[in-house]
């Protein structure tokens, strides 16, 4: 009989890749928030990795009965104006991102539940939003390039506000020329 740590080591890595992210939603679960019916999404100006139609579908995938808004950190209206009141709020501005001064408050001000990155003078936003990833906190396990770096915060970002971005898998290696080897011969066909 195997043990845990023997059954540990024999599993492959497509495996554990499939264990990691079902773990990742189950997470995602947990962090859903109850009675959201209208979603704010702040987006970043550094660089927006989702496109506004995969980030609405995925906000409306995590909650169904929601309307979902968009605004540049500026303050601007992306599609629909966006109302006064919503239930979650989610800001993607990040660290050196150029907003209005009292922007995160009047932002929180408007929004039942708040989820964003710790950015801004002082780190305003750690103080009066809900949930908060900080980037200084992890900065080691970032990576350097900084489309990368906001690809993997915005979605712990999303994350935190429970609604699930899935990958849908690793490209594997080109097997065209070793596919035409192992394939039998066609002239006796």
């Amino acid at each position: 009989m195997l043990d845990s740590s023997e059954i540990r080591d024999e599993i492959d890595l497509e495996s554990q890749t499939l264990l990691n992210q079902i773990q990742e939603q189950e997470r995602v679960k947990k962090s859903r928030i109850a009675g959201v019916r209208t979603v704010l999404v702040v987006m970043s100006s550094k660089g927006m990795v989702y496109d506004v139609h995969s980030l609405r579908h995925a906000v409306r995938m995590a909650y169904p009965d929601s309307a979902v808004f968009f605004r540049t950190t500026s303050g601007k209206s992306v599609g629909a104006a966006s109302p006064a009141h919503v239930d979650l709020l989610v800001d993607l501005t990040g660290p050196g991102q150029r907003a209005p001064f009292f922007y995160p408050r009047m932002l929180r001000r408007g929004a039942k539940t708040a989820v964003g990155r710790n950015s801004g003078w002082f780190g305003v936003r750690k103080r009066i939003y809900d949930r908060i990833y900080d980037e200084k906190v992890n900065i080691s396990s970032l990576p350097s390039e900084s489309l990368n770096r906001e690809r993997i915060v915005q979605k712990f970002v999303l994350e935190l506000a429970g609604i699930p971005l899935a990958w849908t898998g690793e490209t594997g290696a080109d097997r065209g020329k070793t596919i035409a080897l192992t394939l039998p011969p066609m002239q006796k066909l």
